[in-house]
């Protein structure tokens, strides 16, 4: 390959990575809104689950001994917060799609630069801002595996 193609399939693969941070910023902003609600027992039992799956709210009606067994409301509480949990995957899964698709685009950097990181190893991981490690500084190390 050229020096001159070698450039434009390189400027052409920055320019994939530098969409997919912009992306990236956008898409977190919206993962960290995302919730789900889930109902149970003819609508008397609802669970919501935040972005990450965990609980956030629960609310029992009070007609729900009406019709239901209090020996039951456990198995329905468990059974809505595993829908919503579900629900919210599904949820995550359409909204990094793009990401994934582009991702997927990018070329490998040593195909273009011999001994280059893949780019698509560097973007293979999308960590939810809870899962990030605190440090006393407020800045998550970063550590390479190298």
């Amino acid at each position: 390959m050229d020096n001159d193609a070698a450039r434009h399939e390189l400027i052409d693969a920055l320019a994939l990575v530098q969409e997919q941070f912009a992306d990236l910023a956008a898409v977190e902003e919206e993962r960290a809104a995302l919730s789900s609600a889930a109902t149970r027992a003819d609508g008397t039992v609802t669970v919501t689950v935040d972005c990450d799956g965990v609980v956030i709210h629960t609310a029992v009606s009070e007609t729900y001994l009406d019709n239901h067994d209090l020996a039951d409301l456990g198995r329905h509480i468990t059974d809505a917060a595993q829908d919503a949990a579900r629900d919210i995957e599904q949820k995550l899964a359409e909204l990094l799609a793009p990401l994934v698709r582009r991702r997927e685009q990018m070329p490998s950097l040593s195909d273009i630069v011999d001994g280059a990181p893949d780019i698509r190893d560097l973007l293979s991981t999308v960590v939810p801002a809870s899962q990030v490690e605190d440090e006393s500084d407020g800045f998550p190390t970063v550590r390479s595996t190298r």
